[in-house]
């Protein structure tokens, strides 16, 4: 019965929120279409119309994101109201916007690190999130099918190699009970060879 329920959290975790953002783009095209209706004409669809409105609106926001004075009401927002949302830090880190790992993004600039992590008598694969000021690392081991569960230790730099692999490309891989791990690691060894 633990085993179901971790099971239904785990997918009510992924599922919810992504329907949360499906529901709230749908409402917004609805909305668009409502007031684009008088703009269509006889040849152009409502909804054509709203999408192209939606597009515009977005690219419009993101040119006032990318302004100065945009910026620091990004930072406000997020300082304010965002980072206290659950997830939002890692899902800012996954899509690469923000560092997670100190003031440089980590090595290449790369928030989120995959890597493998020297436990017990083997390597477990890992995500690096967070570096202390002394090297000391925060790693994420993920849980397999369900990366997004897991346990978090401190290591020291030397029980944690780095790859320099895709995120997404090996998160599939932990959630495939490390289907296509192997490949992705032996090519790895390979190039540093």
């Amino acid at each position: 019965m633990k085993v179901i329920g971790q099971a239904l959290m785990d997918g009510a975790l992924v599922v919810l929120p992504l329907g949360a953002v499906a529901l709230l783009v749908l409402g917004i095209v609805h909305r668009l279409q409502a007031m684009a209706d008088p703009l269509s004409s006889t040849y152009v669809h409502p909804a054509l119309v709203a999408v192209l409105l939606l597009l515009l609106l977005c690219a419009l926001v993101g040119v006032l994101v990318r302004s100065a004075t945009g910026r620091h009401a990004r930072r406000l927002l997020e300082t304010g109201l965002l980072e206290c949302i659950p997830g939002y830090r890692l899902a800012r880190a996954f899509a690469a916007e923000g560092p997670l790992m100190g003031p440089g993004g980590g090595q290449n600039g790369r928030s989120l690190r995959p890597a493998l992590a020297q436990i017990e008598e083997g390597l477990c694969p890992a995500l690096v999130m967070d570096e202390f000021a002394d090297g000391r690392l925060m790693v994420f081991v993920p849980g397999s099918p369900a990366p997004m569960s897991g346990a978090i230790y401190i290591f020291t730099p030397e029980k944690v190699e780095l790859l320099d692999v895709p995120l997404m490309p090996f998160l599939r891989g932990i959630s495939s009970w490390g289907l296509g791990l192997r490949e992705m690691i032996e090519a790895e060894a390979a190039r540093r060879r």
